[in-house]
């Protein structure tokens, strides 16, 4: 029986070509979208899940009254460790502060190989303990037993010594205060490993750069660009283990945070397995994803293919009238009406089948192009669950969108169909109106997300961040030579008369700024501390950077000061309790290992935002010191390769040995909406293909529409009714609907929008044109898809319309 049935659903989809196209092509796109976002949503899920005993493993981060730190004090590790006996091993990863990147050296047969990297980090020599990797090379117990030791990752690895076995080699990495020899004494399988620890290699925290200064980090209020982790024991309760981390942090750190006048730290758990996607926190040891970016892909996937589902439903039951006399027909021949729903569900399998075979092919050809908007390296079959999990979605979209016209179309009665009193017509074109409603209202959605999403993002790339970050130079100095040799470096580009200025500075905007101190006014003491962050420049650094300048001077080889001097903006002015116009003179202080220090405010600068507009504007201080960092060249536009060649010139009249690398200022304060702007692309694309299927389903509906109403034109046509007056009938209805289906998406897409601009500190304001302007562009677009099969019915000859069948 079942293969009468497949002959027979064969022969339907044969006879209804291009129903059966828009079906499946509306189906295979959809399983196309499901299947490229769910390998992204499984790839994102997957950080951090093949650590052995994960689920034991936590992270300890701060929390202060007015926000939440990953980072914590030196301290922490050995104090959890010593007092708990709940902890099995505790460890710390160290992201020094300006080493956002290390020169690492390697010398073999007389030739220097040298490479900026970046991801590398100091780790206690637990590390391995708590975190389990897989060794290539060396053993994980061992491996950062010894001072300066350096485990490199696979990648780089191979990338200094090819297939050479790495082992026991030196390495050299180069910091601004000096070169320091490594010993390489492991090596980490890091292909497909996915973890918010995103790391090219570690550097044992025992060693002769920064050893001596981590011991000394001992203070429980401050140095807290430590992250440390715990391994509990099995059976562990971490609700009454994070309890007892109140009153541990009080009895270790009550003397420290007194003295710095900070009495609102206190200590939280998060979960490994959680960080990637749910933590939100400051400081993150790297980027990390977005669980409601999940949650929004994953719906907008789920919508498209609901849409897929709606188009074959539509059009099953706006044939109905059509197949009502089949049904009629089977029935008085003894076809019950079970075998008549496996029929109709059958054939829509069929459809869900063949739609799935063409999504493969789909996300094969979009598959390069989806890794290019994502930033990822998916394969297609490279995970058996998710190909599993998209074959279960095609039969379950099969069976949703066939049941209903299963039900329906079994449901006719023999003796009134075959009499030709089908009555069934009524409530599928008013279930059709309501699936239409909801295509479009989602459609209208995803067309004002688009919308927002853009205008947004050009208003931060378009928003005065009080400072010029257009022709400016980047060059990181990151070993002691380059440092050293700023100066005659500086003197020489000086020279280009391309160049305007050129300075030094710690860090610059558009790169994360972990340094801060606890500041009081003249007159207050540690109990009115107030948290700033720093940024030590070298001359001319406002005037590079054109810095807005309110009151008093910038740095500059004339002045000379009894304290280090320091310009500050205007919030931090005015957290300190100073008045911008009175500010210039005043001192500052802040109190380290109980000794008071002070400095000298010589200058206010407007308030400007020196990392992106997701944050609020912080108080912000600039402390002249010349420490190493990057050099900072402001040059005129359209001289960008004679500046190059300068800068390379220079470079290697001085012998610097560092690899030569730059940067331009707005490109690096860019990245820090990439995560927005790959979203806004994927959900462009997306929308783009959910407008398209539903266009598909309309443009099917309306040519059913207009086939059973080809005599009823005729006749007006003879009558003497125009063409545009019968495109106008036949569009009307369908208007109607998508009209109804804009006003239901606005209060929707007014909540989504709002949900996404909370991202940002600085977001524009939504218009009510921007919802005016979604609903013409929905309109258009349905009406020219409806137009195009109306315009040509009406434009049938008469007599061909009504010639008897």
């Amino acid at each position: 029986m079942w293969q009468n049935n497949v002959k027979i659903s064969f022969r339907n989809l044969k006879k209804h070509k291009s129903l059966t196209v828009i079906n499946v092509l509306g189906m295979a796109v959809g399983l196309a979208a499901c299947l490229l976002i769910g390998l992204f949503i499984f790839d994102e899920l997957s950080y951090d899940q093949h650590v052995k005993d994960g689920e034991r493993i936590y992270r300890v981060a701060l929390e202060t009254a007015d926000s939440k730190w990953a980072g914590s004090p030196g301290p922490l590790a050995e104090g959890l460790r010593s007092d708990f006996a709940e902890v099995e091993n505790s460890t710390r990863i160290m992201k020094f502060p300006e080493l956002d990147q290390m020169l690492l050296k390697s010398e073999s047969n007389g030739e220097v190989t040298q490479f900026y990297e970046s991801k590398g980090y100091y780790v206690d020599s637990t590390f391995f303990q708590v975190f389990e990797y897989e060794f290539l090379t060396g053993l994980p117990s061992n491996a950062l037993k010894a001072p300066n030791s350096v485990i490199l990752s696979a990648s780089l690895a191979r990338k200094f010594f090819g297939e050479a076995d790495p082992m026991n080699q030196p390495l050299t990495i180069g910091l601004p205060f000096g070169d320091f020899d490594y010993t390489i004494t492991g090596v980490f399988e890091d292909t497909g490993v996915k973890s918010h620890v995103d790391a090219n290699f570690f550097l044992s925290m025992e060693n002769n750069d920064i050893g001596n200064a981590v011991k000394g980090m001992t203070n429980w209020a401050t140095n807290n660009i430590f992250y440390t982790y715990v391994k509990l024991l099995p059976n562990t309760d971490t609700g009454a283990f994070e309890e007892k981390l109140i009153p541990f942090f009080d009895r270790h750190g009550a003397e420290d945070l007194k003295a710095m006048g900070s009495f609102s730290k206190s200590l939280f758990l998060q979960p490994l397995t959680a960080i990637y996607l749910s933590s939100s926190i400051d400081y993150e040891l790297g980027v990390t994803g977005n669980m409601t970016t999940l949650y929004v892909f994953g719906s907008v996937a789920g919508f498209i293919l609901l849409i897929a589902c709606i188009n074959f439903m539509n059009l099953a039951t706006a044939r109905s009238e059509k197949r009502s006399k089949e049904v009629g027909i089977r029935k008085l021949l003894g076809a019950k009406k079970n075998e008549l729903i496996r029929q109709f569900l059958g054939e829509s399998l069929i459809i869900s089948v063949l739609g799935l075979i063409m999504a493969f092919l789909l996300a094969s050809l979009l598959m390069p192009y989806f890794n290019q908007l994502t930033g990822k390296d998916l394969e297609l079959y490279q995970r058996a669950f998710p190909l599993l999990a998209i074959f279960i979605l095609a039969i379950a979209a099969g069976l949703l969108a066939g049941i209903y016209p299963a039900f329906f179309l079994s449901a006719f009665t023999p003796s009134t169909v075959l009499k030709g009193r089908f009555k069934g017509r009524l409530s599928g074109f008013s279930l059709r109106q309501v699936l239409v409603v909801f295509q479009f209202a989602i459609s209208a959605c995803l067309i004002l997300m688009v919308f927002v999403i853009k205008n947004q993002l050009d208003f931060v790339q378009n928003q005065d961040l009080g400072f010029k970050k257009d022709q400016q130079l980047i060059l990181p100095l990151k070993s002691e030579d380059a440092v050293f040799k700023y100066d005659v470096l500086k003197t020489s580009m000086m020279q280009n008369p391309n160049v305007k200025s050129v300075t030094l500075a710690s860090t610059y905007p558009g790169i994360e700024s972990i340094e801060d101190m606890m500041y009081y006014a003249d007159g207050k003491t540690v109990e009115d501390v107030v948290n700033i962050t720093n940024a030590y420049v070298g001359d001319d650094f406002v005037e590079t950077l054109g810095f807005q300048l309110l009151e008093g001077r910038t740095f500059t080889e004339e002045y000379t000061s009894e304290y280090p001097m320091m310009i500050l903006n205007e919030s931090a002015i005015k957290s300190l309790g100073y008045e911008v116009a009175e500010a210039v003179g005043r001192k500052i202080h802040f109190e380290w290992r109980g000794e008071l220090n002070t400095l000298e405010i010589v200058g206010v600068v407007k308030d400007f935002n020196y990392q992106s507009l997701h944050t609020k504007i912080n108080p912000y201080a600039f402390i002249k010191q010349n420490r190493g960092g990057y050099l900072i060249a402001n040059f005129v536009g359209s001289s960008t390769n004679d500046v190059l060649a300068a800068a390379k010139s220079g470079w290697d009249k001085f012998n610097i040995a560092d690899p030569f690398v730059y940067s331009f200022l707005d490109q690096d304060f860019q990245r820090n909406y990439e995560k927005e702007e790959r979203v806004a692309n994927i959900i462009i694309g997306f929308a783009l293909l959910a407008i398209f299927i539903a266009c598909l389903g309309l443009y099917g509906l309306t040519a059913f529409m207009t086939e059973q109403r080809t005599k009823e034109i005729g006749i007006r046509k003879t009558m003497g009714a125009t063409d545009w007056s019968i495109v106008a009938l036949l569009s009307k209805d369908f208007g109607k609907t998508v009209l109804l289906a804009i006003l239901i998406s606005v209060p929707i897409s007014l909540y989504l929008s709002n949900a996404w601009l909370e991202n940002f500190a600085f977001k524009i304001e939504l218009q009510w044109w921007y919802f005016a302007v979604t609903g013409l562009v929905a309109l258009m677009i349905a009406m020219i898809t409806v137009s195009f099969q109306s315009v040509r019915t009406a434009l049938m000859n008469p007599v061909e319309s009504l010639k008897s069948e």
